[in-house]
């Protein structure tokens, strides 16, 4: 029998735009799965959508209040039946009639695989430009042996290309709204190890969405400060204390006018156990200004992530 998958849309207005993502699942060439709908938007613009497809495979739910993102994730999950997750995200789609059967097909060829993910073609809708984003066989060598590295870098991307075997017990953390992909691929994975990537851009993601809720967070400096010290603390060790790692907060900090570990403690809470990190961060923040100006620039330009992909973190 095949596996019944559940493809999770939690919905948000932009019914244009959640009409693309269901035709998009309804010309799959795989067809046992399940599309549930869980809206949170205040009118019925999502519910009459829905109900112009006339489609008994569309489950809609209609939230008694609006859950935000992740709850509104979770709780398409909880209403899921099947064996297999696909989160869809109401503006991201399908790219291709196979998408589907290329992700269970990876299941079906070895049933120790608990996750999968494609490579994603990304719209940025401002510009009208696509990019491919693709993960390389370094990265992927790190994610199996430090998932820590996906903090750093988030190179497996949107829940949109992710499929993953329905563990109740793993929801997404309603802690984290800017890191809550993260957060969940490096708990998932540190319980289920066996993932396999898909060489193949498989869903296109839309990135600038007029409402995208990382375009709101992503300049929120209390959120995102708060969720990468809180998530850096749960998988800390001594291992990632490096200079690397320094980098990384040193730049996050700054964005952010934060220059010294006083002004950070007068509004964020450091955790006890990355207290001294966070002390090494600042002490070294002074260190090497030009070079690491000049670094920066290299291996954030374009020719960096399109030809040599040499890793920062």
């Amino acid at each position: 029998m095949k596996m019944l998958v559940s493809i999770c849309i939690p919905a948000y207005k932009q019914p244009q735009l959640l009409k693309k993502a269901i035709e998009s699942v309804l010309m799959q060439t795989y067809t046992n799965y399940e599309i549930i709908v869980t809206d949170d938007t205040p009118d019925n613009s999502i519910k009459e959508l829905v109900e112009q497809f006339n489609e008994p495979k569309i489950k809609y739910h209609k939230n008694a209040s609006s859950l935000g993102s992740p709850e509104n994730w979770n709780k398409a999950i909880s209403l899921a039946s099947g064996s297999y997750i696909k989160l869809l995200h109401h503006d991201d789609h399908f790219r291709v009639k196979d998408a589907l059967h290329k992700y269970v097909s990876a299941f079906e060829a070895d049933p120790a695989l608990s996750f999968v993910f494609s490579y994603s073609d990304i719209y940025f809708k401002k510009d009208n430009e696509h990019f491919f984003h693709e993960q390389t066989n370094a990265q992927l060598k790190r994610i199996k042996t430090e998932t820590e590295f996906l903090f750093f870098r988030n190179c497996i991307g949107s829940p949109s290309a992710v499929i993953f075997k329905n563990d109740k017990n793993i929801t997404f953390n309603n802690e984290y709204v800017w890191l809550v992909d993260v957060e969940f691929y490096i708990r998932y994975l540190n319980k289920h190890k066996t993932f396999k990537c898909i060489h193949e851009a498989l869903v296109t993601i839309v990135d600038g969405g007029d409402e995208q809720v990382t375009k709101e967070v992503s300049v929120n400096k209390d959120l995102v400060v708060k969720e990468n010290i809180n998530l850096f603390s749960t998988i800390y060790s001594e291992k990632l204390n490096t200079k690397k790692a320094f980098l990384f907060f040193q730049e996050l900090f700054l964005s952010f006018e934060i220059d010294s570990l006083e002004k950070l403690k007068l509004s964020f809470v450091v955790p006890l156990n990355v207290d001294a990190f966070m002390a090494d961060v600042f002490i070294d923040l002074s260190k090497d200004k030009i070079l690491k100006k000049v670094k920066k620039r290299l291996l954030t330009s374009r020719y960096n992530k399109r030809f040599f992909k040499i890793e920062r973190f």
